[in-house]
C-alpha cells in the first residue's frame, strides 16, 4: 500500500487552492493499493469547506496560526514524526511556503517531496521570503508541478531546474456534470448579472473591481455585479458602495456555498486580479457558458479564454478598456450568446481524465526513485 499525503496551510479554507486539491485527492483515492491523507498545518474551521472522501483521513498539526519564520522550527519534528508513524512515501505540498517544512522533516526517511506550486514564478519573485524558499527548494525536492507551460519554462530557464518538472492544469468540472450544467443551463432564466468570485483582497484587485464596476454600473443601471467572498478589502468595497450610491447594483454576497445559484444565472463573468497561479474562477464560468472578461495578467488566462471569442483579455489594470469591453457585451445580447456557445471550445484540456493521467504519470516516475 503506497501513501500520499497532501500537505496543505489550512484544508478547512474555502480558495481555489483547496478546493483543487480536495478535488484531485478525491480522484486518486481510488487507485489501486493507494492510500490518500490531507495534513494541515493548524485548521481554523471545525468544518471542511469542500468534502473529502471518507476513505481519506485528515490530521492536524496545530491548533493556533503560526506565522512563517522562526516558529516554523517546533512544527518540523512533528511533522517527521508524522511522516514516520503514518508511513508516508509522498508528500505533496500545497504551496512552496510548506517545502521548507517538508525538506528538513523528510531528511533521511523514504518520503520523497513533490512541490505544487499554485501561484506564479513573479508572484514568488515579489516576496523575498517566498523566493528565498523556492531556491531551496528547487534544489531539493523530488518533483515539481506547475499550473502553466509558461511557470515551468520559468522553472527550467531561471532557476534551472531541468529534471522531475511538469505544468498540469487545475481540472473543470467532469464532463457528466457538465452535461448536467449544459440542460439546466437551457432552462434557467438569465438576469442581468455580472459575477466574480474571489477572497476579496489586494492581489485580487478589489480596487480596480471597484473602479469598473463605477464606470459599467453607472450607464447600465438595470444590471447588477455580484460579487461573492470575503475577506479584508470588504469595508473598501462597502465604502464604494455607499459613496457611488450603488447599493442596489454592487452586491457582495460574503462567503457562500450555493455558488452555482448565481453563476447559472448570470451572463458575464469579470476577474480584476493582479496576479493569479491558474484562477478556478475562469474555470468554473467556462463551464457555465459565461463569457469572461479578464485583465491579462501573466499566467493563466490566456490560456483559458479565447480572446474575440469567448470572451476578453485586457491589457493588465486598464480599468477603462474593461469597462468599455464589458459594456460593448452588455449591449449586444447576440455577441453575448455567440461568446457563450463559444465557452467550451478548448475544455477538453482541462477535463479532470487528463489531469489525472498526467498525476499518475508523475506519481509513478516518484514511485520509482523510492525503490
Amino acid at each position: 500500500m503506497k501513501t500520499i499525503c497532501f500537505f496543505s496551510g489550512d484544508i478547512t479554507r474555502a480558495g481555489g487552492t483547496e478546493r483543487v486539491s480536495t478535488m484531485i485527492a478525491n480522484k486518486l483515492v481510488y487507485e489501486k493499493e493507494t492510500r490518500i491523507l490531507f495534513l494541515s498545518l493548524v485548521e481554523q474551521s471545525r468544518t471542511l469547506f469542500f468534502p473529502l472522501n471518507k476513505a481519506i483521513k485528515h490530521y492536524v498539526l496545530g491548533k493556533k496560526w503560526i506565522n512563517p519564520g522562526l516558529g516554523y522550527l517546533k512544527i518540523i519534528p512533528k511533522l517527521r514524526q508524522f511522516l514516520r508513524q503514518q508511513s508516508v512515501d509522498i508528500i505533496i505540498d500545497i504551496d512552496i511556503v510548506l517545502d521548507i517544512l517538508s525538506i528538513p522533516a523528510a531528511k533521511g526517511l523514504k518520503t520523497k517531496i513533490i512541490s505544487w506550486e499554485h501561484f506564479n514564478y513573479e508572484y514568488e519573485k515579489m516576496s523575498f521570503y517566498r523566493y528565498s524558499i523556492l531556491k531551496y527548494s528547487v534544489k531539493r525536492t523530488d518533483y515539481i508541478i506547475t499550473l502553466t507551460e509558461s511557470d515551468k519554462r520559468a522553472y527550467q530557464e531561471k532557476l534551472n531546474r531541468k529534471k522531475n518538472i511538469s505544468a498540469i492544469y487545475n481540472p473543470m468540472i467532469e464532463l457528466s456534470k457538465l452535461s448536467k450544467i449544459d440542460k439546466t443551463d437551457k432552462t434557467k432564466t438569465k438576469e442581468k448579472w455580472l459575477v466574480t468570485i474571489g477572497h476579496l483582497i489586494k492581489r485580487k484587485g478589489m480596487d480596480y473591481l471597484a473602479k469598473t464596476a463605477s464606470l459599467v454600473l453607472k450607464k447600465h443601471r438595470n444590471w447588477k455585479w455580484i460579487v461573492i467572498g470575503e475577506g479584508e478589502e470588504r469595508f473598501f468595497l462597502e465604502q464604494i458602495i455607499e459613496k457611488e450610491k450603488l447599493q442596489e447594483q454592487l452586491i457582495l454576497t460574503g462567503q457562500i456555498k450555493n455558488v452555482n445559484f448565481y453563476l447559472e444565472r448570470a451572463q458575464i463573468y469579470v476577474m480584476t486580479s493582479r496576479i493569479e497561479g491558474f484562477p478556478m474562477c475562469l474555470l468554473e464560468a467556462k463551464a457555465f457558458h459565461l463569457p469572461s472578461v479578464s485583465f491579462c495578467i501573466k499566467t493563466g488566462p490566456d490560456e483559458i479564454i479565447e480572446n474575440g471569442k469567448n470572451g476578453y483579455l485586457i491589457p493588465a489594470f486598464d480599468c477603462k478598456k474593461m469597462a468599455e469591453k464589458i459594456e460593448f457585451l452588455i449591449e449586444n445580447e447576440p455577441l453575448r450568446k455567440e461568446f457563450s456557445e463559444n465557452t467550451w471550445n478548448n475544455i477538453s484540456k482541462f477535463q479532470m481524465n487528463i489531469i489525472l493521467n498526467a498525476w499518475n504519470k508523475v506519481l509513478g516516475t516518484v514511485y520509482k526513485e523510492i525503490k
